[in-house]
């Protein structure tokens, strides 16, 4: 998720590259990361009741939160801006409660990464990539299930979260990114909705 605060306009792929290996965070971001990491590990291991740990499910069910995060903060500083993940306390509650095995609804908000862009066009392309990054991961894990047989149910399941994470975050209000990317531009939102949707549904099943 984003917070306030074409690759096009000037900016190449080679830009984004060298930007990614100048990427800045500080101590309170990785705090705020780890307490956020800790709690979504908490979630994956409530799914089973805590009964027992599947490293290959947790690992699958961490990265679609992480890569989705740390995509925007990368984008967002190639770009020139600040950008930091922090941890918020409603968030924070909300997944925590989730992480009960009695809650039969799990929702993974713990934070969201906070910018300083201006740029309308910049900060709906930093806004998207969170997003467009469940969707490559969960259309490379749907492709995955159908050659490696032995992986496939976690192959599966990385899938179908993939699929949910993009869909709950392009929902196009309560200050998502599907909101911010919405107002930028609505024939985007409309087509990486369509494709979060047929990922969901085509995994699920």
């Amino acid at each position: 998720m984003l917070g306030n605060g074409s690759f096009g306009s000037g900016l190449s792929l080679l830009d984004i590259f060298g930007g990614i290996l100048k990427i800045k965070s500080s101590k309170v971001e990785l705090l705020h990361l780890s307490i956020a990491t800790l709690l979504i590990t908490a979630v994956g291991l409530s799914l089973n009741g805590y009964r027992y740990v599947s490293w290959q499910f947790l690992a699958i069910f961490i990265s679609a939160f992480l890569v989705h995060e740390l995509a925007h903060k990368f984008l967002a500083q190639a770009y020139g801006s600040w950008a930091e993940f922090r941890a918020q306390t409603y968030g924070l509650l909300v997944t925590a409660i989730s992480a009960l095995p009695i809650m039969p609804f799990k929702f993974i908000a713990p934070g969201a990464v906070m910018i300083g862009l201006s740029d309308k066009n910049k900060f709906g392309r930093v806004a998207l990539i969170g997003p467009l990054t469940n969707l490559v991961m969960g259309f490379g894990f749907l492709f995955l299930t159908y050659y490696y047989n032995s992986f496939s149910p976690y192959f599966a399941v990385g899938s179908s979260f993939n699929g949910w994470i993009a869909m709950f975050n392009l929902m196009p209000f309560g200050g998502l990114d599907g909101q911010k990317i919405f107002d930028w531009n609505k024939l985007v939102w409309i087509a990486v909705m369509s494709a979060a949707m047929g990922l969901f549904i085509i995994a699920y099943l």
